[in-house]
């Protein structure tokens, strides 16, 4: 599996490439990297204050790198994923924790590089929104999610801060990611010998028999350990149902308030989100309402949850260039793929 680092010189090239993927390869592992923490939170502390803390430190730092990998229904990947790497954060004068930083720069990620050549999130938010959020169907998976989400809000929102209150803060996620998303640390919680979910990635991973080669904390390689463990937790225990989606680790309570309520009112055509004066228009999330696969589809397996309802993919359209290669995006495959590295 190749780690693909996506910097400015590349970012259009290679977000095309997963655009034209993503029709083929639907679900999205995902994971952030970033500048630590300013406010720790105390292990058992209670909803409201975990939510206090991830604002204040989500409003007051910058994400470094932003994972992406990504799996077919059958649990398939395309052979690479990515980490982008942004230029936000400078370590000569932004509020930090030490200790993080180290153990990124540790890890091999190039805080001084990422300055020089990563990508300002604040250009390339309606972009990155576009090609990485503006597609029909699909579902999105993360590991103790709610830091994940709330830097993926603040990236797409053009760097504003996090909404006020834990429930708008749900209901901004459930708009990004269509009600599709997975935190497999809470569903950790509900398949049998792994500890309830009280375990690190590395640990779940190791429990999984997930192997992979790379690097911890770095993005990419902990995106698709992530899509890697997902994918073995569905064939094992068939997780990916309703009960499981847009429910992140920590703040159960008030995701699973937020989707009682949106269930017992009708749906609303949402707003897009503005930016600032200058900034881009961010585009309209597209919804399309949703087919229900057996659990097969996602590597098949598994009791417990029943029929496992999965959005239907995008019809393809038309071709794409990546380089000097043309892609038909209803028959690209990972050969086509290969040829443009």
């Amino acid at each position: 599996m190749e780690i693909i680092n996506l910097w400015e010189a590349n970012l259009l090239e290679q977000l095309e490439l997963i655009a034209v993927l993503r029709r083929c390869f639907p679900v999205v592992a995902m994971d952030t990297e970033f500048s630590g923490f300013l406010h720790s939170t105390p292990r058992h502390a209670a909803e409201e204050r975990r939510y206090r803390d991830l604002k204040y430190n989500v409003d007051n730092l910058c994400m470094i790198q932003l994972g992406i990998a990504l799996f077919d229904y059958a649990g398939n990947h395309p052979g690479m994923a990515w980490q982008i790497n942004f230029s936000d954060f400078d370590p000569d004068v932004d509020p930090c924790s030490p200790a993080s930083i180290d153990l990124l720069k540790n890890s091999g990620i190039d805080v001084q590089r990422n300055r020089r050549e990563g990508i300002s999130s604040v250009r390339y938010a309606a972009l990155l929104r576009e090609k990485l959020f503006g597609h029909h169907g699909g579902a999105f998976v993360t590991f103790h999610g709610s830091y994940d989400v709330g830097y993926l809000i603040k990236l797409l929102a053009g760097g504003m801060p996090l909404p006020e209150t834990p429930g708008e803060f749900i209901m901004a996620a459930s708009g990004i990611f269509n009600g599709r998303l997975y935190d497999i640390k809470y569903m950790a919680r509900f398949c049998a010998g792994l500890r309830g979910g009280e375990v690190s990635l590395k640990k779940l991973a190791s429990m999984l028999n997930v192997k992979a080669d790379g690097v911890a904390h770095q993005a990419g390689f902990d995106s698709l350990i992530i899509g890697l463990s997902f994918r073995e937790m569905h064939k094992r225990w068939a997780v990916m149902g309703d009960r499981d989606s847009m429910i992140l680790y920590g703040l159960e309570s008030v995701c699973h308030e937020s989707k009682r309520a949106s269930s017992s009112r009708p749906p609303l055509r949402r707003r897009p989100w503005t930016l600032p004066p200058g900034m881009f228009m961010i585009p309209q999330p597209m919804t399309r309402p949703p087919w229900a696969f057996l659990s097969q589809c996602f590597g098949g397996g598994g009791g417990g949850h029943g029929p496992v309802p999965l959005l239907q993919q995008a019809t393809p359209r038309d071709s794409v260039s990546v380089g000097a290669n043309t892609f038909w995006k209803d028959s690209v495959s990972v050969g086509q793929i290969r040829s443009v590295m």
